[in-house]
């Protein structure tokens, strides 16, 4: 087990050590640290070496500013200029945010971004202020989800978040338009490990559970809705598409090569609707209902999204931060490397 400030110092003592700029590094460092803390394990500080190689390969910029190529004022589009993702995407965030108090919603745009990690983790911040924050994102330089009825990968997960209070909790919604994701997959194979269903393809369409057919043999991830219903997930991640590569002008047809994300952050103020109160008393009779819903199994009742994570983190606060055997290892191999002490 780890506290928050014990990681915290060390994740960002990492990439200074690399040159990173100090913000940059705690910023990137306390979005890793806050998906372990959610259970987001696969988006956590696992991902620390892999940033790490892409920092030394020059995939990743550790300097600098982001442009601002366009500003109507509500509206935003960022060239991300390849710097660390997770810190764009917080910035981004809290511009929009402030924004939004001006305008009622507020859109920021990134384009070529480094990796942004588990978008649930930035969601806290700005619900708690009482606004609606969005963010949709896809990778235009990677494929691993092919079209519905399609056995060449051609998409990516592409996760989005959007988050809203209540009276108690804040709702937490993470998803992607793929059953799984690479992330998960790279986890499942560090692991030595096979998922507990077929959600992948082979390269020829049978149905498989082996992550190594994606990995090394062109094999591909299922859309959200499987063979049956995979049209939604397809749907959905054009959707996604859409509004992170169409909108930022930085898409597929550019042919990135590196690590290179386009992002869609949305933030919206519920008082220039029907004001916070309102807002807050409907959707909070709405997650009454939802948790009262007669369950198929008294064992496992209705959960609302970002439930399960939302107490592990209060559990992280209080007990500690757990990470799994494979991570332990490598932050050892990383303190070793770097001289710093763990």
């Amino acid at each position: 087990m780890y506290t928050y400030s014990q990681l915290l110092k060390f994740c960002t003592l990492v990439f200074v050590k690399l040159g990173m700029d100090e913000d940059k590094a705690a910023d990137t460092s306390e979005i890793l640290i806050e998906a372990d803390m959610m259970g987001h394990s696969t988006h956590g500080v696992r991902l620390l070496p892999l940033y790490i190689k892409d920092v030394e390969n020059g995939n990743m910029a550790i300097k600098g500013k982001e442009e601002i190529l366009k500003d109507t004022g509500n509206c935003v589009t960022i060239n991300g200029k390849l710097l660390p993702g997770i810190w764009l995407t917080k910035k981004s965030l809290k511009l929009a945010a402030e924004r939004a108090k001006i305008h009622g919603t507020s859109t920021v745009l990134i384009k070529n971004s480094h990796h942004n990690g588990a978008l649930a983790a930035y969601m806290l911040p700005i619900v708690n202020e009482g606004l609606v924050p969005i963010i949709k994102s896809s990778v235009p330089s990677s494929a691993t989800v092919a079209p519905y009825g399609g056995t060449k990968a051609l998409l990516t997960p592409d996760p989005m978040a959007i988050a809203y209070p209540t009276n108690k909790d804040p709702v937490i919604i993470d998803i992607s338009a793929s059953i799984t994701t690479n992330n998960m997959i790279a986890d499942k194979i560090a692991k030595d490990e096979k998922f507990e269903f077929d959600c992948l393809l082979t390269s020829t369409g049978i149905p498989t559970n082996d992550p190594l057919e994606v990995q090394s043999k062109n094999g591909t991830v299922m859309p959200l809705g499987g063979l049956e219903y995979g049209h939604k997930g397809f749907a959905m991640a054009l959707g996604i598409e859409a509004l992170s590569q169409g909108l930022s002008g930085s898409g597929r047809s550019k042919k990135p090569k590196s690590m290179n994300l386009s992002t869609f952050i949305q933030v919206i103020d519920p008082e220039a609707f029907s004001g916070l109160k309102a807002f807050k008393e409907e959707m909070s009779f709405l997650t009454e209902q939802c948790l009262k819903n007669p369950p198929i199994d008294d064992n496992n009742k209705v959960r609302m999204p970002g439930q399960t994570a939302i107490n592990k983190r209060k559990k992280s606060i209080n007990e500690g931060i757990f990470l799994s055997m494979e991570t332990n290892s490598t932050l050892k191999e990383i303190s070793n490397k770097f001289e710093l002490t763990l």
